[in-house]
């Protein structure tokens, strides 16, 4: 009869005790905080184990929401401000154009309003890129391409900018197929081109080979030990002209949308190398 006594208040305890536990546990749950025991059991500790672990998830995607908001602002204030620079430019140069009769004058300031106008074009390029890239259903549609045609087009287009600098262009004879997207691969020919074109003090060297590794090459006198580890970031700014250098930070997103990637990046004896790679049709197995 005492044995059934002290069993029973046992198991009053007991049940007063894991009702205290539970008490408990909703209320850490309540103020989100991280659930402690001191009754020890392994089927609640496993379930205590799994809230926590969804509640430290829960909190990184918190936090993580709140930088992408603190970092959408920033880009906002960026865009706004790169945009009204040029804008503003515009305006001041169409005011002095209203009032020059000089046909000298009027020409030189239709030449600067013409090459304000197509930065900002490129601008818009450069925020449109990103916006695409940054899009996480953005999946580009991957085909058979001449990436050795590609690049002798987009040396064509960028004619009138290098023919002052004579640059050395080595292609190859017969076509380079890769598997990549042709407006991806376009856009990442276009900006390394450009990126050397800003940044050179009169030599580039480009070549495509039948690796399907693209390199270019590029003299500078303004850089002193660059860190090559922020060249490919959004964060980038070119010492020379104090610009961001979203065009590599473009280049290197789209590279790992076609399984691609960047082979070197070095700066040696003032001179720029960049060198990528594309995947060679032969080397993916078509499905």
């Amino acid at each position: 009869m005492c044995f059934l006594i002290l069993l029973n208040i046992l198991i009053a305890i007991t049940l007063c005790l894991w009702k205290y536990q539970i008490s408990q546990i909703t209320k850490q749950i309540q103020e989100n905080r991280k659930i402690r025991l001191f009754l020890p059991d392994r089927h609640i500790e496993k379930l205590a184990g799994i809230i926590n672990e969804k509640s430290n998830a829960e909190k990184e995607q918190q936090i993580q929401i709140l930088q992408e908001k603190e970092q959408l602002k920033q880009s906002v204030l960026n865009i706004s401000h790169d945009l009204r620079t040029p804008l503003t430019s515009i305006k001041g140069y169409l005011t002095l154009l209203e009032n020059c009769n000089s046909k000298e004058e009027q020409k030189r300031y239709i030449s600067i309003i013409q090459s304000k106008a197509d930065y900002l074009a490129c601008l818009v390029q450069i925020f449109y890129d990103i916006s695409i890239i940054n899009n996480d259903n953005y999946i580009p549609e991957i085909e058979k391409l001449d990436i050795n045609r590609i690049v002798t087009d987009c040396l064509l287009e960028k004619y009138n900018e290098l023919k002052e600098i004579h640059p050395v262009i080595r292609t190859e004879n017969s076509p380079v197929w890769i598997y990549g997207n042709s407006t991806a691969c376009k856009r990442i020919i276009e900006n390394l081109v450009t990126n050397a074109i800003t940044a050179t003090d009169g030599y580039i060297f480009i070549e495509i080979n039948q690796n399907g590794i693209f390199t270019i090459k590029n003299s500078t006198s303004g850089l002193e030990n660059p860190d090559i580890s922020l060249l490919f970031q959004k964060s980038h700014v070119y010492p020379q002209t104090g610009s961001k250098g979203l065009g590599l930070f473009i280049v290197n997103e789209l590279l790992e949308k076609i399984n691609g990637g960047v082979k070197e990046a070095s700066f040696n004896n003032n001179i720029m190398v960049i060198s990528v790679y594309f995947k060679l049709y032969n080397n993916i197995p078509c499905k």
